[in-house]
């Protein structure tokens, strides 16, 4: 069994098993994703062209196969310590991991070769993090990992543009699109088939026999077809994890901005119509003496004194006036989101600001 073959088998073996606990769904994603890519649809492209017949080389990806190397586990650990906007902003400055496949024509070459790839865009660097080399003679081996370093001249450059600018996947920057994926299962027949029909595909040997051969194929189509149902699995558990850590982010900004805005709020009856609907404040405070945009809310003005709203108040009057409070509430969604009230002395404590009831 070869070693994608291997650690597919493995993590379907390991995403099969009903999970209890979602950190461990995580801990697998990452390898659940590499090892199913294949089956997924995407989008391939070929990226590259060298040398002349009969030593050709041609060099595929697919958007299917573009990765953050952010893990699961430290993109939740940002998003439930910073919030949602901390863990997007994570993800986009991580390098990226991709998957890229060289095909070569001469019977002396390997058949193909994957070459697993990270790149940091932001420095312009590359390293290789796994390559597995496969032979027309049915046997394969893998070459040492690479460190970090300026990405080179040709498919490799060609490499890091099409996993780190989306608008450069198009002919005009030398990348011609196919009509599928393009993946380990699909990239040598679609040299021969499209490529390279003026060349003489060179024959495969093996030992095994066509029966090894056959339930081979057989176990490799069974373990993309567990890979599959346990990616949509695990998808789901993610998303599920990152909802709940985006709900508990919000409700604890929004518990701390509660707990600041009742310290210094100069009237309790004012906390009380946080998250009313605006339609039931100006039903029961009036009609505010005038409002104003801003971005994605709305801001209402309101002058209360000691026996209630002061219609008659002027939205240029001073906030300072004795006996007189500045309310003004932010609307966000229909609903009161905040608010800010200012007066001299005590007038916002007396002032006669109503109380939004249980029941309302």
């Amino acid at each position: 069994m070869d070693s994608w073959t291997n650690t597919a088998t493995k993590a379907a073996k390991r995403a099969g098993k009903k999970a209890g606990k979602k950190a461990a769904l995580s801990a697998s994603l990452a390898a659940l994703v590499l090892a199913a890519a294949p089956a997924c649809a995407g989008e391939g492209y070929l990226l590259h062209r060298y040398g002349d017949k009969p030593t050709r080389g041609l060099i595929y990806a697919d958007s299917s196969w573009i990765e953050t190397a952010l893990s699961p586990e430290e993109e939740s650990r940002i998003l439930f310590a910073d919030g949602p906007d901390a863990a997007m902003s994570a993800r986009e400055a991580a390098p990226r991991s991709i998957r890229v496949f060289e095909v070569m024509e001469h019977k002396s070459a390997p058949d193909k070769i994957v070459h697993h790839l990270q790149f940091d865009c932001a420095r312009g660097q590359a390293r290789s993090t796994a390559v597995e080399v496969y032979r027309r003679n049915d046997t394969q081996e893998s070459r040492a990992p690479s460190e970090w370093a300026p990405t080179p001249a040709g498919w490799m450059t060609q490499a890091q543009r099409f996993a780190c600018e989306p608008a450069s996947r198009n002919p005009e920057h030398g990348m011609t699109p196919l009509d599928g994926a393009a993946n380990q299962l699909t990239v040598v027949d679609l040299s021969w088939q499209r490529f390279w029909t003026d060349g003489k595909r060179p024959r495969y040997t093996t030992s095994r026999s066509k029966t090894r051969i056959a339930a081979r194929r057989q176990e490799v189509e069974s373990t993309l077809a567990r890979l599959s149902g346990a990616m949509d699995q695990v998808h789901t558990e993610l998303r599920d994890q990152q909802d709940d850590a985006r709900a508990q982010a919000e409700a604890s900004a929004r518990n701390a901005r509660a707990s600041e805005r009742r310290q210094r709020t100069p009237n309790p009856a004012l906390e009380s119509w946080i998250d009313a609907p605006v339609q039931l404040l100006v039903g029961t405070w009036g009609d505010p003496l005038s409002y104003r945009e801003e971005d994605s809310s709305r801001w209402l003005h309101y002058v209360f004194g000691a026996t209630g709203p002061m219609r008659e108040a002027a939205p240029s009057a001073p906030a300072a006036d004795t006996g007189r409070c500045t309310i003004r509430l932010m609307v966000r969604n229909g609903s009161i989101y905040d608010y800010t009230a200012s007066g001299a002395g005590s007038s916002c404590k007396n002032a006669a600001v109503p109380t939004r009831s249980v029941s309302m």
